[in-house]
């Protein structure tokens, strides 16, 4: 059985599957302004992984509306999302 199935998220997994996320979030999860009449992109470096789940599911399931995360979320599996939270919640 692998460490996942016993609900240990694999941050290294996370780091990896995080080179999706950092056009928009910064290379660490900092965040970083977005272009003139563009919301900036928020921080998810230190998120609580609870909460970084539900927005990634939110976004996965179109309840939150974001033409760029509903299909980026839609291409990653439950364990991507567990470990992307476990990546994230590891950086200050």
């Amino acid at each position: 059985a692998n460490a996942n199935e016993h609900g240990v998220k694999d941050v290294e997994a996370g780091k990896l599957k995080a080179v999706l996320c950092l056009g928009c979030h910064g290379v660490n999860g900092e965040g970083k302004k977005a272009a003139e009449q563009q919301p900036d992109y928020p921080r998810i470096a230190g998120q609580v992984p609870g909460y970084f789940i539900k927005s990634l599911n939110d976004y996965k399931n179109d309840i939150r509306k974001d033409p760029l995360m509903n299909a980026l979320s839609k291409s990653l599996s439950e364990a991507d999302v567990a470990n992307l939270a476990a990546y994230y919640a590891s950086l200050d």
